[in-house]
């Protein structure tokens, strides 16, 4: 458990794309346990964020952006099509993205700091080297092929297009073995529910079994 009391205990959410990260983000929501998406911050980065995208319409050209609003913003359908058939396109823009997201976490996380549990969704985290940002380390996963359905059905990908994106992540596999708990998000929602319930009681559970040692 965590040994700085003053501090929540944050667990890393993690799973390849298309394995269900926003559904077990929904469900500890429903629990009470504040969330950040780092998708959603990626989002709101390029929405924002003017030195972001002038930056990458430096690397990437105009045709990775889209009018809105009057505004250039980032086509993100257009840069991942680029970014997922190119090893060193896609080290190019995490480069860029990476830092801001990191910063922009931490700052979420520490505006929530009277809480004392929060879950983060981080794709990448394992990709990124993120491990020591967390207290615990969830993976979700599915079947490799369920995943994949679900990616194409999401995303309106092809089969081509899905395996592109699946390559450019590390297997299941690999996160779940470096992981300390695993989430099988193959079954029905009540499963998965149930699986995320013992996991957070268990940390509960845990933090209270401490707090009444230290009394």
């Amino acid at each position: 458990m965590n040994e700085n009391k003053n501090r929540p205990y944050i667990i890393g959410i993690t799973g390849t794309i298309g394995s269900g990260k926003s559904t077990i983000g929904s469900i500890l929501e429903a629990m009470g346990v504040p969330v950040v998406d780092t998708d959603r911050i990626v989002h709101d980065l390029f929405e924002s964020d003017e030195s972001l995208v002038r930056a990458i319409k430096v690397r990437f050209g105009q045709n990775v952006l889209k009018l809105q609003n009057g505004k250039e913003r980032i086509d993100r359908g257009a840069l991942g099509t680029i970014v997922f058939s190119d090893e060193k396109a896609r080290r190019d823009l995490e480069s860029l993205v990476h830092p801001l997201t990191i910063e922009a976490c931490e700052q979420r996380i520490k505006a929530l700091s009277e809480h004392k549990l929060i879950a983060v969704l981080v794709p990448l985290l394992f990709e990124a080297g993120l491990e020591k940002y967390y207290d615990e380390i969830w993976t979700v996963h599915v079947s490799d092929s369920i995943l994949k359905e679900r990616l194409k059905l999401r995303d309106q990908l092809t089969d081509e297009e899905a395996d592109k994106r699946l390559a450019a992540q590390l297997s299941q596999a690999e996160k779940m073995a470096r992981s300390h708990c695993l989430i099988d998000n193959s079954g029905s929602r009540q499963d998965t529910e149930e699986q995320v319930k013992r996991l957070v009681h268990r940390i509960n559970e845990a933090a209270e079994k401490s707090s009444d040692a230290v009394q």
